[in-house]
């Protein structure tokens, strides 16, 4: 049996080292974080990033960025790996205190913890800007206030952390009907529960109201102007993508389940996918079996019928459930050799041995810390951008990349970003007159990059997109 206190430890040991030799060592585009750029800036300047706002990261990010090392994108990145390691002990905790109890149960919740943090996608979510490490943090803990009943919680805070992961990422509204779990008791009991918890949620969204704040002070990144009505519920409903829940044929559904079968695979090879779908239906609790159904369910639908490009990094949640059915899955295992002690006393090293036998597989895919490729591209861009240039750029990679290095760190303000995307919108050309008072901008209900050109004659044009190097005239 594993002593209380080494887990935890031996967690945060693994994972940290992992993490801290593969992190990004600053701007990174890589593993779906072309994001980054727009979450770091917006962080630092007091902005509003896109949507749908991402409230409670901001806060929590901001504390890092003033952390007194390296790089403010590694500063940000290494939020996100403290996220992961707090997700992984949490994890643990929950499974220690929901396994039957058992001579091997602590050594279980610890191994499948450990499995959790390696794991390819999770992994690689670690080392970079983006939403989804605090999210999974957000999504084990709500499991966690849900299952535990040993530690006494108040229905509102219950209600309090389901709200607070949906000022995280607007999908963690799906998981809401899980609070009506539970509600065996007498009907004036029910309602009070469901009125606490809906307090709680209440309480924790007022945090969105943090949003026309900072869009009230006109700051460089500003989506939607959220300090208009219109505009807040623009921002917060994430009406850009809107587009996306209807944009896949049938063909292209059946291929993403398709695509799901790989990846889970790639995430806990043959064993690991075989012991999750043991785990499932070995009896789990009620109290686990729910919420871990719900949420596995709902975020891989979402993931699935989602037209977006990057959709796969709604399948995290997916990722944690099922790591908690393989420890159900293992827990049978170590179960049905209790009268083999010395198979059980086997199998448990065992276990972490072709954990770290994996990880010279995992480490090349995820390793960034020799990745440089959106910095070049600053470096590139701006060494080639003639002075005053107007820069009309496509791409997010390349849009916030541009944007991190004017309003981040204060580099080329004599050049005048364009996003081209984003040219119909007016909350953005009232944003970037504030942003660049010099910028002749034609009085037209929706302008085009030639609009501009011809407004500003004697300004040099540069255009920019992912497909295309820098053309400038």
């Amino acid at each position: 049996m594993i002593p209380s206190m080494l887990a935890p430890l031996a967690i945060i040991l693994v994972l940290g080292i992992c993490y801290i030799c593969t992190i990004a060592p600053d701007l990174t585009w890589a593993h779906l974080s072309a994001d980054g750029g727009d979450l770091i800036t917006a962080t630092v300047t007091g902005g509003v990033p896109h949507p749908s706002g991402y409230p409670l990261y901001m806060i929590l990010a901001r504390g890092f960025q003033f952390i007194p090392i390296e790089t403010l994108a590694f500063r940000t990145n290494l939020f996100s790996a403290v996220c992961t390691i707090l997700t992984a002990l949490v994890l643990y905790k929950y499974l220690d205190r929901l396994l039957p109890v058992s001579l091997w149960a602590r050594y279980i919740s610890f191994i499948t913890s450990i499995g959790y943090g390696l794991a390819p996608f999770i992994w690689g979510q670690a080392l970079v800007t983006e939403v989804y490490a605090l999210h999974g943090l957000l999504m084990i803990v709500c499991l966690f206030v849900l299952g535990v009943n040993e530690i006494k919680i108040s229905e509102w805070l219950r209600g309090g952390v389901f709200g607070l992961a949906a000022t995280n990422h607007l999908t963690s509204i799906l998981l809401f009907p899980l609070l009506a779990i539970g509600l065996d008791k007498k009907p004036g009991e029910s309602f009070s529960i469901i009125f606490r918890r809906s307090l709680g949620i209440l309480s924790s969204l007022s945090l969105y109201l943090l949003l026309p704040l900072r869009a009230v002070g006109n700051p460089p990144i500003n989506w939607g102007n959220a300090s208009s009505i219109n505009g807040f519920f623009w921002l917060v409903s994430g009406q850009l993508y809107a587009r996306y829940s209807t944009s896949l044929s049938l063909a292209d559904i059946l291929q993403r389940f398709r695509a799901f079968a790989g990846l889970l695979l790639v995430q806990y090879t043959v064993i690991g996918v075989l012991l999750g779908i043991y785990g499932l239906f070995s009896g789990i609790p009620r109290r686990v079996l729910v919420p871990t159904v719900w949420m596995g369910l709902v975020f891989l639908f979402f993931s699935v019928f989602y037209g977006s490009y990057d959709s796969q990094v709604n399948l995290l949640p997916v990722w944690l459930v099922f790591s908690i059915w393989i420890a159900y899955g293992l827990f049978d295992l170590f179960s049905f050799l209790q009268d083999r002690a010395k198979l059980q006393k086997l199998l448990a090293p065992l276990l972490f041995l072709l954990l770290m036998i994996r990880l010279p597989f995992v480490y090349p895919s995820v390793d960034l810390s020799k990745d440089s490729q959106a910095t070049d591209f600053i470096k590139q861009s701006l060494l080639e951008i003639p002075k005053d240039s107007i820069v009309f750029v496509e791409g997010d990679g390349q849009i916030f990349s541009l944007w991190y290095a004017q309003f981040a760190l204060n580099q080329r303000k004599d050049m005048m970003i364009i996003a081209s995307g984003l040219l119909p919108y007016p909350w953005y050309l009232e944003g970037l007159q504030q942003t660049y008072p010099y910028l002749n901008l034609p009085e037209k209900k929706e302008l085009h990059p030639q609009d501009l050109t011809y407004a500003n004659p004697n300004r040099p044009i540069c255009y920019i997109s992912p497909d295309r190097p820098i053309e400038c005239k």
